[in-house]
């Protein structure tokens, strides 16, 4: 086998969006500021707490994006794809943690 048979899958190693999608439909689009490889495989994992969704996937899309625009591209990947597996786990965690001393 040659190197040019197999797929660079570098970017998943960094930061950015990714997206789940069961044919041809996107079914999830997630974030990640570290590597995408681990936030992805949690999708499949069977060890994950009951309250962490399984999602049923056969393709999935990787794209490097800036941290500074990580929020608003996601954001817009939401809006316009309207995925059925995104909804917020915990509504807390994903709001801003205050601190009280």
């Amino acid at each position: 086998m040659k190197l040019e048979d197999f797929a660079d899958i570098s970017e998943v190693l960094g930061g950015g969006i990714f997206i789940l999608a069961y044919r041809g439909e996107v079914v999830f689009v997630g974030k990640s500021t570290r590597g995408m490889l681990g936030a992805i495989s949690n999708y499949r994992a069977k060890t994950m707490p009951s309250w962490f969704p399984r999602v049923t996937f056969d393709q999935v899309l990787v794209k490097y994006i800036h941290p500074d625009q990580l929020e608003a591209t996601y954001a817009s990947l939401i809006a316009e794809y309207r995925p059925k597996h995104n909804r917020d786990i915990l509504p807390a965690l994903s709001q801003p943690l205050e601190r009280r001393i």
